[in-house]
């Protein structure tokens, strides 16, 4: 499969500025006779008031997840999924992300097996995975463990 980006002249040259050994978003050059594409080094600091922004945010959110309990216990699947979705699933997504992809925190859980060790993304997959209201309410609980751990491995 080939992958084809042609960038025009008249686009603003900050717009495709790549970091330099990005496995993320790793770009390979074929031809570029105007130096359209330009490289800067990989500076995490770049990043450390967002993701800590993020960081509190997400800390928050999970303090929030008796909004998913109140939706379980009345019976309410749809929105106790969503509320799971929200104030469990995605702060250990965010979390997962500052931790292991900090300049692709926004990436969400697109390509996140690919971009996280394989320990934590099997243990994502299966707090992912629920199809009743005992599972959601069982990982709910669960997920603070995680949380936690998470929190404390942040280093910014």
């Amino acid at each position: 499969m080939i992958d084809f980006c042609w960038q025009l002249h008249s686009r603003p040259r900050n717009s495709y500025i790549y970091n330099e050994n990005d496995q993320i978003e790793a770009v390979k050059v074929i031809f570029d006779k105007d130096n359209i594409i330009r490289y800067k080094p990989y500076d995490q600091s770049a990043f450390t008031t967002s993701n800590a922004a993020l960081l509190e945010e997400m800390k928050y959110r999970y303090t929030q997840h008796s909004r998913v309990i109140k939706y379980v216990r009345r019976g309410l699947y749809p929105e106790a999924f969503a509320y799971y979705q929200r104030y469990v699933l995605e702060p250990l997504v965010c979390l997962l992300r500052i931790l292991y992809t900090p300049a692709y925190t926004d990436y969400g859980f697109v390509h996140i097996s690919q971009h996280i060790p394989k320990v934590s993304a099997d243990r994502l997959t299966y707090f992912s995975k629920v199809s009743s209201f005992e599972d959601i309410e069982q990982k709910t609980a669960e997920a603070k463990g995680w949380l936690g751990e998470l929190v404390e491995g942040v280093k910014l």
